[in-house]
Parts: C-alpha cells; sequence; structure tokens
C-alpha cells in the first residue's frame, strides 16, 4: 500500500504527506464526520509526518515511481 501511495502522490505532483492529508480530508467529509475547514490541517499534516517517521522509507526511488507512473 506504501508503493501506491506514493505512485498515487507522485501522479498528482503531491508529497506523500499532502496526499495522505487530502485523502483523510475526503474521507471524514464522506463520512459526514467532519468538514474540511473543521480539519486543522497543520495538526493532520503533522500526524501524517510522525506516521511516515514510523513506516520508515518506502523502499523504491521517487524517481522510479514517477516512471512508473508515467508508464500507466
Amino acid at each position: 500500500i506504501k508503493r501506491q501511495i506514493k505512485v498515487a502522490a507522485a501522479k498528482r505532483g503531491m508529497t506523500v504527506t499532502a496526499y495522505c492529508a487530502q485523502a483523510i480530508e475526503e474521507h471524514l467529509m464522506r463520512d459526514d464526520e467532519g468538514r474540511a475547514k473543521d480539519v486543522d490541517r497543520n495538526n493532520l499534516l503533522s500526524r501524517m509526518d510522525k506516521l511516515r517517521q514510523e513506516i520508515g522509507p518506502v523502499g523504491v526511488s521517487t524517481a522510479e515511481l514517477v516512471e512508473e507512473g508515467r508508464r500507466r
């Protein structure tokens, strides 16, 4: 799943953190548990950074993922 997230973020020209934050916001809106304006974006990004540090490196270079995204 880490690879899929990194590829999806690269396709959109976004960082993994920004992509994940946006996906979480969209999910919350669909679940009607929160609105985009209620989400403290900085706290969300901070939490995502902590998760990325815990997960560690994906093991695939960004250049390789971008190239793969272009082939699709």
